[in-house]
């Protein structure tokens, strides 16, 4: 593995959202770690440093926006991009003051979606 090669986590309870994002972030050379739970997402958050970190709002068991908190304390200067299907600002407010850098809906804009967690990586 390059060692200056960028290092993602994403956590989503969609499969296919998982698979979509890994393949277009490894073929922008990216090293990509997936978690289908929050609780899985911190477990790896405990095992590695990355470079950012995209996490479901909407998630069975542990919330998007529960996991935020619970990352930023594992890792406080790691970029987080909340991901979510749900058009909704308060929610969106909410996660960035909780520390997210970030908040983007699903459908995804591809494009500003790997420009973002590209560009936010280079923070770290």
């Amino acid at each position: 593995m390059n060692t200056d090669q960028t290092k993602i986590l994403i956590i989503d309870d969609s499969q296919d959202v998982l698979t979509a994002l890994e393949v277009i972030f490894r073929k922008a050379n990216c090293q990509v770690f997936t978690a289908f739970s929050g609780e899985d997402g911190l477990t790896l958050a405990q095992q590695h440093n990355f470079n950012v970190i995209l996490i479901d709002l909407v998630m069975p068991g542990l919330r998007g926006d529960e996991t935020l908190i619970l990352m930023k304390k594992i890792h406080p200067s790691t970029p987080i991009i909340m991901i979510t299907g749900y058009d909704d600002i308060d929610k969106a407010k909410k996660c960035m003051l909780l520390g997210a850098y970030d908040y983007v809906q699903k459908p995804f804009d591809m494009e500003y979606l790997k420009t973002s967690v590209l560009s936010t990586a280079m923070l770290v």
